[in-house]
């Protein structure tokens, strides 16, 4: 159906099908919040939560589901971007705009960078494995750990604890500095990894079109 309709061809249709099937989903559940909001039942806070939530869970279950990485990785974000939402909700600006910037912005465009590289559309999808009990084993366990989390947690009042960016920047640059410097070691490996099998990709291709 969507194969038919007048769009230019740059278009992605992945993208405008997904956009379509959001916008139905999150019609019905925006109308539904609404409703219950001008009813009193819910507060406003409750209403954007449930939203981030949907859209956390959208985004997860697409970045799952889809066969296609770049769209994998591209769902992955509005998952991230609901993760922001909801540490917005919980005062935590800073750490809202980490979200944002590194791993919204970095680290999934390094992400799909590397997938362009090296080419990991071309490779043979396993569906199947020995390691799926033990992947559902350690997914049900994260689980019941969350749910316990939730559970048993004692949920004060919402206050602003505001830490001064001086102060900050001496714990996160002087106390953990050391890991700061590992993880950003081991993702310029990643990349330079992506980068040298591109490369490699490349020149073996180059060698059999001249034979």
């Amino acid at each position: 159906m969507f194969a038919r309709l007048p769009l230019p061809s740059q278009f992605d249709r992945i993208i405008i099908t997904g956009g379509l099937v959001g916008v139905m989903v999150m019609g019905p559940i925006l109308i539904a919040l609404v409703t219950l909001y001008m009813m009193s039942r819910i507060t406003g806070g409750e209403v954007v939560f449930y939203l981030a939530s949907v859209v956390v869970l959208g985004g997860a279950i697409a970045a799952v589901s889809l066969s296609n990485l770049v769209h994998s990785a591209l769902s992955l974000i509005a998952t991230l971007m609901g993760v922001a939402a909801i540490y917005l909700m919980l005062l935590s600006e800073f750490l809202a705009l980490v979200q944002i910037l590194v791993y919204g912005g970095g680290v999934i465009i390094l992400v799909i960078f590397g997938l362009m590289l090296t080419n990991a559309q071309d490779d043979p999808v396993v569906l199947d494995g020995s390691q799926k009990p033990f992947a559902f084993g350690v997914g049900a366990m994260i689980c019941g750990l969350f749910v316990a989390a939730a559970l048993l947690a004692q949920w004060g009042p919402l206050e602003a604890n505001l830490v001064p960016f001086p102060d900050f920047g001496k714990r996160l640059f002087g106390d953990y500095g050391l890991p700061i410097i590992i993880v950003a070691f081991l993702l310029d490996i990643a990349f330079t990894g992506a980068l040298v099998n591109a490369r490699r990709a490349e020149h073996a291709g180059s060698k059999e079109a001249a034979k």
